[in-house]
C-alpha cells in the first residue's frame, strides 16, 4: 500500500486550522462546514483516487464528507463518476471526521481533533446504523486476554486487571457520559473500578488505551459508528484490540461482533490533528507568523507512529 501518511496529515492540519477559527464561538455548524471544506480541498490535491466509505455527513445532517463522495486529484471534475477518474479505478477507502468533537470545539473544551483513516478499496466497514457498542484495550491486554462483548462486565474487567497486573479497584474504565451508559456505570461501581467519564471524542478514548501513561485501561461505551471504523484503523497501527457491535434505536446489540479486521481490513493509515488541547494532542495555536499544529500519523504495515509539530507560514 502506497504511503500517504504525510498527505493525510496535511488534510487533518487543514481541517484543524479551519475549525480552530471557531473554537469557543458557539457555532458548531460553521466550524464543521469550515473544517469539511478545508479537508475536501486538500484531499482533492492528493495524487490518488479515493471514495469516502464512511463519514459524519448523513448522521449529523452536516456538510459531509458523505459516503460515496469521490475525492483526489484523479477526478477531472467534482463531483464525478468512476468513469471520469484519470487514474483508473478507485483505489482507496477513506473514513473521516472533520471535527471529532464539535461540542468541545464550539464551547472551547478539550479533546477535539480532525481525523482521517485510509485503507484499500472496500476495506472499511459500512453501515446504515448510527451507533455501535465499542470495547477497546491496549496491546498488553490484547496479548493476554480473549475478551468478548457477550462476557459479563465483571469477567471483562477481571481479565483486564489480570493482564495488567492490577487490583480490580485500580482498573480505570473510560465511559461516555450518556444516559445509555448508566447500567454499565452502576455495574462498574459495584465492582469498585475507577471510571473516567468523557462527554465526546471516543476515538481519542480508544487510542488512549494503547498509550501506556494515559491512565485509561479499558474503553467501553456506545458511540458513533464512523468513529468505530476510524478508531479501529488507528488501533491496528498501535497493536490494540477492539470489538464492536451495531446497536438498534433502543441501544440493544444487533448482529455479530465485529473485530478490528472486520471494521478496517488489511493495511491502514491514520492521521489526526488537534483542534483544542487534549490528552493525545495539543490544539491549534495562532501566532503572528501563522498557525502551529500538532499531529499524529500512523501506519499499520510498519507500526510507525509519528508525532508532528508544524509551524505554518
Amino acid at each position: 500500500m502506497k504511503n500517504f501518511h504525510l498527505d493525510l496529515v496535511r488534510v487533518t492540519e487543514a481541517g484543524a486550522i479551519s475549525a480552530a477559527e471557531w473554537v469557543g464561538r458557539g457555532d458548531k455548524e460553521a466550524a464543521d462546514k469550515a473544517a469539511t471544506n478545508a479537508m475536501r480541498d486538500r484531499l482533492n490535491k492528493i495524487d490518488f483516487s479515493a471514495e469516502i466509505a464512511i463519514g459524519e455527513g448523513k448522521k449529523d445532517n452536516s456538510h459531509g464528507l458523505y459516503e460515496g463522495e469521490m475525492v483526489g486529484a484523479g477526478w477531472e471534475i467534482y463531483p464525478s463518476t468512476p468513469e471520469q477518474c484519470i487514474f483508473g479505478n478507485v483505489l482507496y477507502d477513506i473514513a473521516i471526521d472533520p471535527i471529532e468533537g464539535t461540542t468541545p470545539t464550539a464551547k472551547g473544551g478539550y479533546e477535539a481533533m480532525s481525523v482521517i483513516a485510509l485503507a484499500n478499496k472496500d476495506c472499511f466497514y459500512k453501515t446504515e446504523r448510527f451507533y455501535m457498542m465499542k470495547l477497546a484495550v491496549g496491546p498488553k491486554v490484547a496479548k493476554r486476554a480473549n475478551l468478548q462483548l457477550d462476557m459479563g462486565i465483571g469477567e471483562v474487567v477481571s481479565h483486564v486487571a489480570d493482564a495488567l497486573g492490577k487490583n480490580l479497584e485500580h482498573v480505570t474504565v473510560c465511559v461516555l457520559d450518556r444516559p445509555r451508559s448508566q447500567p454499565l456505570v452502576e455495574a462498574l461501581r459495584v465492582l469498585g473500578c475507577r471510571i473516567k467519564f468523557i462527554s465526546d471524542c471516543d476515538v481519542t478514548a480508544c487510542i488512549a488505551t494503547c498509550v501506556e501513561d494515559s491512565g485509561i485501561d479499558l474503553y467501553w461505551s456506545i458511540g458513533g459508528s464512523p468513529e468505530a471504523v476510524i478508531a479501529a484503523a488507528a488501533m491496528k497501527c498501535m497493536g490494540g484490540y477492539m470489538l464492536c457491535s451495531e446497536v438498534n434505536d433502543d441501544f440493544k446489540l444487533v448482529g455479530k461482533s465485529l473485530t478490528m479486521e472486520d471494521l478496517a481490513k488489511g493495511p491502514t493509515m491514520f492521521a489526526a490533528t488537534g483542534i483544542t488541547d487534549g490528552s493525545l494532542l495539543e490544539g491549534v495555536r495562532f501566532t503572528a507568523r501563522g498557525p502551529i499544529t500538532n499531529s499524529i500519523a500512523m501506519r499499520s504495515e510498519s507500526g510507525t507512529i509519528r508525532r508532528i509539530r508544524t509551524e505554518h507560514g
